[in-house]
């Protein structure tokens, strides 16, 4: 099932095959719980997806979703841009490298996995803030997950090339802390998809 089906899945697939295959052994609602299987396969799909560009300053969206906030903000006492994208329930939850980098630092904090809908979720939901260097450009990554996560997948990494998958997020947020100078290409609102074009940055000084 390897690039077709996240592995965040195959527990869950192997749980809902075996209740199916168990339904349709002694007749209880096979139907439902083929339901549940496919509905389960279809949460857990990991297409393929190709970098938009190869354009070594490009900034890559590290997942489907919609584009919730653009703002200037602080992050580690420095003003960045910061990209918030929310990722949909149906949407494919595959996290990937949004730029060819160096992780310098992986922090991650379990919580609840609370309605984004509540501004406390933000403080309170399981998360994870991944730094990265480029250069000398140094940007953030923060993972929150939402109420349909029963775990925040982040494989063991420590660089990452453009668009390559490191992780799973059922339901949740993804923040970047970007460059302030970082050229964006897309608007509040917008719809993206993993390893598509969000803008590029400056080049090195």
């Amino acid at each position: 099932m390897s690039g077709y089906i996240a592995k965040a899945g195959y527990k869950f697939i192997l749980f809902f095959l075996i209740l199916f295959a168990i339904s349709a052994l002694f007749g209880i609602a096979p139907l439902f719980f083929l339901a549940l299987l496919l509905l389960t396969l279809y949460f857990f799909r990991d297409p393929e997806r190709e970098p938009f560009t190869d354009d070594k300053l490009a900034l890559l969206s590290p997942i489907d979703g919609k584009i919730k906030e653009i703002s200037v903000s602080n992050f580690d006492d420095k003003e960045v841009a910061k990209i918030v994208i929310s990722k949909p329930f149906f949407g494919v939850g595959t996290l990937r490298a949004i730029s060819d980098a160096n992780v310098t630092e992986v922090k991650r904090r379990h919580g609840l996995f609370l309605c984004q809908a509540m501004k406390i979720s933000e403080m309170l939901n399981e998360r994870a803030i991944i730094r990265f260097e480029k250069g000398n450009i140094k940007f953030a990554m923060k993972i929150i997950a939402g109420v349909f996560s029963r775990s925040l997948e982040i494989y063991n990494i420590t660089s990452l090339k453009a668009s390559r998958k490191f992780g799973f997020l059922g339901s949740g947020e993804v923040i970047l802390y970007l460059p302030r100078d970082t050229k964006i290409c897309v608007s509040v609102g917008e719809s993206v998809k993993a390893a598509s074009l969000l803008g590029y940055f400056e080049e090195e000084k």
